[in-house]
C-alpha cells in the first residue's frame, strides 16, 4: 500500500509538466530570412536562418512550437510567408521577389503530426 501511495504521489508531481518540442528548419534558398516562432517562450523575434542553412529551435517549458512567420526584408522590399500546424504550405507568389532568389517566389512547407510533436520546416 505504501508503494502504491508513493507511486500516486510521484505521478501527481508530474501533472502539468509538458515535454518541449523542437522545430528543425532547412533553408534551401540563397536568401537569409528573419523568423518569428511561436512557442519558444521569447516570441522568437529576431531569429535568423541563413542561406542554405539548417537550424533547430526548442520550445519553451510547457510550450509547443506550432507556427512560424518567415520574412525577407531588404530596404522597402518586404515579403512574408506564414506556416504551421493546420496550415502546412504557403508561398510568396504575388509579393515582392527577394533579389537573392533565382525564381520569382519562395515556398515554405511544414510537417508536424500533432501540436505537441516535433516539427520540420523546409524553405525552398
Amino acid at each position: 500500500m505504501k508503494k502504491v501511495l508513493l507511486g500516486l504521489l510521484a505521478l501527481a508531481g508530474t501533472a502539468g509538466i509538458a515535454a518541449a518540442n523542437t522545430l528543425t528548419i532547412t533553408n534551401l534558398t540563397s536568401c537569409p530570412y528573419t523568423l518569428s516562432i511561436s512557442g519558444t517562450g521569447s516570441g522568437g523575434g529576431g531569429a535568423m536562418v541563413g542561406a542554405g542553412a539548417s537550424i533547430t529551435y526548442t520550445s519553451g517549458a510547457g510550450l509547443n512550437i506550432g507556427a512560424i512567420k518567415i520574412m525577407y526584408v531588404s530596404g522597402t522590399n518586404f515579403t512574408q510567408v506564414n506556416v504551421g500546424y493546420g496550415f502546412f504550405y504557403s508561398n510568396s507568389i504575388g509579393q515582392p521577389t527577394p533579389p537573392c532568389l533565382t525564381g520569382t517566389y519562395f515556398t515554405a512547407s511544414w510537417a508536424q503530426a500533432s501540436p505537441t510533436d516535433n516539427a520540420t520546416l523546409v524553405i525552398f
